[in-house]
This record gives structure tokens, sequence and C-alpha cells, in this order.
């Protein structure tokens, strides 16, 4: 079969899963990419940016093509996907010429069972190759939450409730930064010497990776153009780990010092007991939990490539309490499930599963997991809570709620970067917003356990 051809097949496939089965487009993405583990790397890197990139702006897509459609048509779902397929290459791929990405649509939708429906494909697809330098997106002075939908590929819901708490102004800007290739962010080990980390720097550079060093984290840096992860010099020797500036602030700001035990109650993958580990610098224990053995094997993968001996792993649900725990934790980490709202630019997927509904029943399990996890801080030990989100209920107002049910006061966070003062909302609270200082959106906020 040609390979272009059978390589949209796999992209077909992949979209059609996550779109209407919701499956989770990172899973099916590594099980394609390790059947067909002898492709070349630009083929491999095609179906990645393909994939992703009609998840991150489906619709957007979807509001084009409707320009070239009848009102009203109602099309298969596997038509529909080979559309975003095709408008995709078209406005995005620069490398694809319209000709090619308008034959190759054609072609997989008669693979596919729909020749009858092949012209259809090719005109609507051909028509836009024309007029894709005259899309015309609605007004935001009219509609903001429309032309955020249009032009960002941001839910309707999603605008409404950004403009709410952020206004119309911001929420494009965090628009903006969804939509950037944000790069990879690592943190280098800590008991690196000086000259050790500049050699490891060094060897990535002289592979053509642009490196940018955090401004307000120590040993965090961006990396452009960095490939595989896994083929860097220091991987497989365990001298960095994969984390966004934003998740490595929560190991900075965790108030851990050399002996204490810190759990990681929520932990995969890990990178922030891995973070806490290095701050013990050998002595002490993190416990890092999660619900599965899938979750607790990634954990444990993580922590043996990274060389933390000090890392003790355990498949536990955080929504229970586990009597052997209790007052064990001079520092509980809870990293919790949320919306996501802070990472759909790194997870586009989110867009399409999460529905406004959830959210409820998001914050109930958030509740649930703090009251389980509260007993296992030590009185006057630290609860140190944490989100992806940038939702006030998963977030300010969670806070709040920690201080009127559980048995704790607001902590003021012991050191703090200098750079990061206008994100923080109290002594013990900080927000970032999506693009803010380079980052992911995140929540962070500490307490001190008053009672038993």
């Amino acid at each position: 079969m040609n390979e272009d051809l059978r390589t949209r097949e796999y992209c077909l496939e992949i979209l059609l899963s996550v779109l209407y089965k919701e499956e989770q487009s990172h899973i099916l993405l590594k099980n394609v990419l390790d059947k067909c583990d002898d492709w070349e790397p630009a083929r491999k890197a095609f179906l990645k940016k393909l994939t992703m990139g009609v998840l991150e702006r489906k619709e957007e897509l979807t509001y084009v093509l409707s320009q070239y459609m009848k009102k009203g048509s109602r099309i298969k779902p596997v038509i529909r996907v080979i559309l975003l397929m095709g408008a995709y290459q078209i406005l995005y791929m620069d490398q694809v010429y319209d000709t090619k990405a308008c034959n190759l649509s054609v072609e997989l939708a008669k693979k596919k069972g729909f020749v009858n429906l092949a012209g259809f494909v090719n005109g609507v697809l051909r028509t836009l190759s024309r007029e894709k330098e005259h899309i015309e997106y609605p007004d935001p002075g009219k509609d903001m939450t429309l032309y955020l939908q249009a032009k960002y590929s941001l839910p309707v819901w999603i605008g409404e409730h950004f403009i709410q708490n952020y206004g119309a102004k911001k929420t494009e800007e965090i628009c903006r930064y969804y939509l950037k290739d944000a790069g990879l962010s690592v943190h280098v080990k800590e008991n690196l010497s000086l000259e050790e980390k500049a050699e490891l720097l060094h060897a990535w550079e002289e592979k053509g990776v642009k490196i940018t060093p955090c401004t307000y984290l120590p040993d965090a840096c961006r990396l452009e153009h960095a490939g595989d992860v896994s083929s860097l010099k220091g991987y497989d020797e365990g001298l960095f780990h994969v984390q966004d500036f934003s998740a490595q602030l929560v190991g900075f700001l965790a108030p851990v010092k050399e002996g204490d035990t810190v759990m990681d109650v929520c932990a995969s993958p890990g990178g922030k007991s891995l973070y806490v580990a290095g701050r013990l610098n050998g002595t002490g224990k993190v416990m890092a939990f999660d619900v599965s053995d899938a979750k607790v094997g990634r954990i444990r993968e993580n922590a043996e490539r990274m060389h933390f001996a000090g890392i003790d792993c355990d498949v536990k649900d955080a929504t229970e309490v586990h009597e052997e725990l209790r007052a064990k934790a001079d520092v509980v980490i809870a990293d919790v499930p949320c919306s996501g709202l802070g990472v759909i630019g790194r997870k586009p997927d989110l867009k399409n599963r999460l529905r406004k509904e959830s959210l409820d029943e998001i914050i109930t399990l958030q509740k649930k997991i703090l009251r389980a996890v509260s007993g296992n801080v030590k009185k006057g030990g630290f609860l140190l809570y944490s989100t992806c989100t940038v939702n006030p209920g998963e977030n300010e107002e969670m806070a709040d709620w920690i201080l009127n049910n559980l048995a704790f006061e607001e902590a003021s966070f012991e050191r703090f970067p200098e750079e990061l003062k206008d994100a923080r909302l109290s002594k013990g609270r900080v927000l970032i917003l999506p693009g803010e200082y380079d980052s992911d959106g995140f929540f962070i906020a500490l307490f001190r356990k008053t009672g038993d």
C-alpha cells in the first residue's frame, strides 16, 4: 500500500477512536508507533503532527469546512474526520501540497468504502484550497465566545467560563498559548556538579537542541528541537526528567527538609516525587501512591531510571482512608485529578472530552481525596494542594473549603521566586494562568495541620 495513504489511515483510525469513543490519543499513538518501529523519523513525526493538530484545531476546522458545505449537512463520522484531516493539511502543513492532501483524502474515502462520497470530499477540500486566504471568522465584538471557538478551537462553555473569571483579553492570550509549540521542559538532577551540568547541556546543543534556562527555577530549562527525549544524553543515566515549569514549582515550594517523610498521593507519572527526592538528598523517604498498577509502574520506572532508591511506590486509592498511613507524613503532596484547563495546550483531547457538567463531579472527587489524605499529615506538618487547572471552583474555592472543613491553617511558602510575585494570591497560594511565565496553568496552596 502507498505509505502516505497508510500513514493517513492510521491517523484516521486514531482520531475516530478519540473523537467517537473517547480513547486517549497519546496511548493510541504510542501503540501505533511501537508497532511501526521501522518507520522513518519523518513519517512518525508526520503522523503525530497530523493527529494532534486535528485534535487541537478541531473546532476551527469544523467551522471553516462548514463554509463550503450545505447548512445542516449530515456527514458520516469517517468522512467528517477525513475532511478534518484534509483541511488541517491544507491550512497548517506547508510540507504537504494542497493537491496531494486532496487526492489522498479522496483515496482514503474510497478505501473506507465511501466511493460515492469521494467527489464530495474532493469538492469541499479543493474549494478550501482555493479560498484559504479569504476565510472569514466571526466578529469578536459581536460574539466573543463564537470567535474564540472558530479562531482558536476553544469550546464555547470554556470560553464563557474563562471570560467570566479572567476577561476577554486574557482569555484570548490563553488561547494563543494553547496553540503554541511550547517545547519540552526538563528538570536536571540537583546533585550534578557545575561541570557535569555544563557537559550535559553542551551535548544537547551539539545535537541541535535549543536550550532556554528557566529564570525562576534552579536546574530547569526549556528544550526546543529535542526530538525523542529518550535519545538525549543523560536520559538513560537518569540525569534529568521531563516536567513543566509550573509542575516543578510544586516540588520547589514543598516545605521539605532532609530527613522528612513525604507522601505524594496522586503521584503518576512521578515528576513531583522525583523533584522532592532530589531535595531530600538521599535522606528521609518519599512514598508515592496512585490508583492502579499501570500508574504506579510509570512512577517506579521513572524512579529507577533516576536512581532514586528512596522512593517507595505502591498502589493506593487516595479517596480511601489507609490507617497504616495516619499521621506518618511531614508533608503530603495532593496534586489531585482536575479538569486540566491549565494544560489544554499539551492535552488537546481535553477540549473534546471535558463537559461543563463534569466540573461538579471533579470537585466532589477532590474533596473526597482531601478528607482521606488529610489524616496522613502529622500535627504541625504540611498539606500541599495543587491542580493543573484554572477553574476557581477547584482552586481558590477549594483552598477555602480546606480551611473551613479540615484541621488546617494557611501556611506561608518558605521560599518563593521573586519573579513570580505577581502570581502570588496570598502568603500560601499561587495561581499561574496558561502562558504566564512561559508555563502551563497551575494552582498551588500550602496548609499547616493544626489538629490531630
